[in-house]
C-alpha cells in the first residue's frame, strides 16, 4: 500500500471516529450532611452535596431556631465569594471553603440519629403528569408532584413539595435536636431523571 493511500485511509478512519456521538456521564445524586447545632447562636447547620461530574462546592444552609420562622432553610452565600472576582463562585478551589467549614464545626453539637419508626409522611396531594425525557425532548417520562407534611409524636413540618420521577417519598434519616423540642428529617426520592435517575435528599424540620 502506498504512503498516499495509507494517509487517505487513516484520515477517513479518524473522521469516522469524530462523527460518532460521545456521551459523558455527568449525573449524580444529592445528599444532605447534617453538621450539628450551634447552641449559642441557635442554628442547625447542614450541607447539600452534589455528586455529579461538575465537582461544585457543597451548599451550606442553616435553620435559625430562635427566629420568627424557624423552619425556613437559609442558604449561606458568603463562603462562596471568589476573592479575585468578588462574585459567588461554586466551582472555585475548595481549600478556603474547607477551612471555614472546620471553623463552624468546632462550635457545633452533633445531632443524635434516632430510629424513624415514629416518623411518617402525610401525603396531601399527589398529581401524576409527564416531563420531557432527557435523552429526547420529543419523548415523555412519568412525573409525580407531591405536597406533603412530615409528622412525629406531636411534631410536624410545614407544607413541603417534591417532584419525583419514580412514585414514592421515603424517610432517609431522623435526628433529635439537642436542647430543643425539634426534630430534623431528610426525605429521599428520585428527583433527577437524567440517565438512569438519581436520588435527592431534602431536609425537613419538625416543630410543635
Amino acid at each position: 500500500m502506498s504512503t498516499a493511500r495509507s494517509g487517505i485511509l487513516f484520515s477517513t478512519l479518524f473522521l469516522s471516529c469524530l462523527s460518532l456521538p460521545v456521551y459523558a456521564t455527568v449525573g449524580g445524586p444529592q445528599h444532605i450532611e447534617v453538621l450539628g447545632l450551634d447552641r449559642k447562636a441557635q442554628k442547625i447547620y447542614l450541607m447539600r452535596h452534589f455528586e455529579d461530574g461538575r465537582g461544585r462546592l457543597p451548599q451550606l444552609y442553616y435553620y435559625q431556631l430562635n427566629s420568627a420562622n424557624p423552619t425556613k432553610l437559609i442558604q449561606v452565600r458568603s463562603l462562596y465569594i471568589n476573592p479575585k472576582t468578588k462574585l459567588i463562585d461554586y466551582d472555585q478551589d475548595s481549600r478556603q471553603f474547607d477551612i471555614e467549614i472546620k471553623k463552624i464545626q468546632k462550635r457545633l453539637i452533633s445531632l443524635q440519629a434516632i430510629h424513624n419508626s415514629n416518623v411518617r409522611i402525610q401525603i396531601l396531594t399527589n398529581k401524576k403528569g409527564t416531563a420531557k425525557a432527557w435523552y429526547d425532548p420529543q419523548e415523555s417520562i412519568d412525573k409525580w408532584s407531591y405536597q406533603y407534611r412530615v409528622k412525629s409524636l406531636g411534631l410536624k413540618s410545614t407544607l413541603q413539595k417534591a417532584d419525583t420521577y419514580k412514585q414514592g417519598l421515603n424517610i432517609s434519616k431522623v435526628y433529635k435536636v439537642p436542647h430543643s423540642n425539634t426534630m430534623l428529617v431528610t426525605v429521599k426520592y428520585l428527583g433527577i431523571p437524567f440517565e438512569t435517575g438519581y436520588s435527592i435528599e431534602d431536609p425537613v424540620l419538625l416543630t410543635k
